[in-house]
């Protein structure tokens, strides 16, 4: 459960929007990724996340992208967003790629971090491991919950 979140670098879109909404702006986020990378030569890329930097009843703030290694420098549109290197809980997530499904694995993960005391710092990785391009089976789709601690 808790372990090293090794360091990854992504090139991201930020956005602010609703539970409602979410669906259509990964719809929207994640092809202008791909495409801003293709133009800008983005290669060595590695699995698709989104980063909740807060969830709260009215409005997430988010980030999505693809993960990239390498000498790689994502310019505007895009941004880069750096992650871990840091101690995290994870939890495996199989299944498919609902809100509310993720939402109580990270309810899980956060009840056996409180239960050995370490507090998570507010910032919710996800990363997506299966594309459901490449696996019908939604109930193969593997998402890792990462939450980085304080």
């Amino acid at each position: 459960m808790i372990q090293w979140m090794p360091s990854r670098r992504a090139a991201v879109f930020h956005a602010v929007t609703t539970r409602e909404d979410l669906v259509a702006a990964f719809a929207e986020m994640y092809p202008a990724v791909w495409d801003a990378l293709q133009e800008q030569g983005g290669q060595d890329l590695g699995e698709v996340v989104a980063v909740y930097h807060s969830i709260g009843e009215e409005e997430l703030v988010l980030s999505a992208g693809i993960e990239f290694q390498g000498d790689f420098s994502p310019r505007e549109p895009l941004a880069l967003l750096e992650l871990g290197g840091c101690e995290a809980g994870m939890l495996d997530h199989f299944g498919p790629y609902l809100f509310a499904d993720f939402r109580q694995t990270q309810a899980q993960l956060e009840a056996e971090l409180d239960s050995v005391g370490r507090t998570p710092s507010g910032m919710v990785v996800e990363r997506y491991l299966t594309l459901p391009d490449a696996e019908p089976d939604q109930s193969k789709w593997h998402t890792e919950i990462w939450l980085p601690l304080s």
